[in-house]
This record gives C-alpha cells, structure tokens and sequence, in this order.
C-alpha cells in the first residue's frame, strides 16, 4: 500500500506535467488550463503535513483531490471526445485523482481497522 504522501506527491506530479503539456499544446493557450498545475503545486505545498499526519490537512488534500478529479472529468465533452493529446491527457489528470483518492481512504480505513497507527510507524 502507498503512503498518502507518496501518492499525493504522485498525483501533484501527474497535474504539473499533464496540465503543462495541454497549456502547451493547445494553440490559443489558455489560461484555464493552468488551473490543474498550480493545484498540483498546492499539493505539493501539503505533502510535508502528510507526512506528519496531521488529519486536517489530509481530509481537506482528500476532498479537494476528489473535487479536482469530478471538475477534470466534467471537463471532457462526450458530444466532441477523440482520442487526441488534449483530452487524452485530461483524462489521466482525472483518473490520477480518483487513484489518489482511493489510496487516501484505504489508508484511513487500514489505519482505523489497525487502531494503533502501527503502519505510519516507518516513516515517523
């Protein structure tokens, strides 16, 4: 299982890259597309707090993870999909949300199944 850390400094990653990639390969540029890599940089910004496990901070990262993923999604018109660069990257964009999300809940859930927080005990 992935740390939440490490699975948000992923999915940060995923947002940085693939939204850089369709700011740049879309010809008018705009400025919308720069939303997912300055959120990945926001997430970014929380990975230290992840790593210290401070549950505000990680309820607040999962939500608004799950948020980004659902606006990512909605992004894609089903009416004009093809499988070009641009929609192709936004999809993984989404999907790399929803995965991190999931790897946010399963350690929760792991950790209250547990209730001795034995599996952040190697990285403390």
């Amino acid at each position: 299982m992935v740390h939440p850390y490490i699975a948000n400094s992923i999915n940060a990653l995923v947002l940085i890259l693939a939204g850089l990639a369709v700011y740049f390969l879309s010809p008018s540029r705009p400025l919308l597309a720069l939303m997912a890599p300055v959120f990945g940089i926001l997430l970014l910004a929380t990975t230290y707090h992840l790593k210290r496990h401070n549950r505000f901070v990680f309820h607040t990262v999962s939500a608004l993870t799950l948020l980004a993923g659902f606006l990512l999604i909605l992004r894609i018109d089903p009416d004009n999909f093809v499988w070009d660069s641009k929609h192709v990257l936004i999809l993984l964009m989404g999907i790399s949300c929803f995965l991190a999300v999931l790897s946010y809940v399963a350690s929760f859930l792991r950790e209250r199944r547990l209730r001795d927080n034995t599996i952040y005990k190697d990285d403390l």
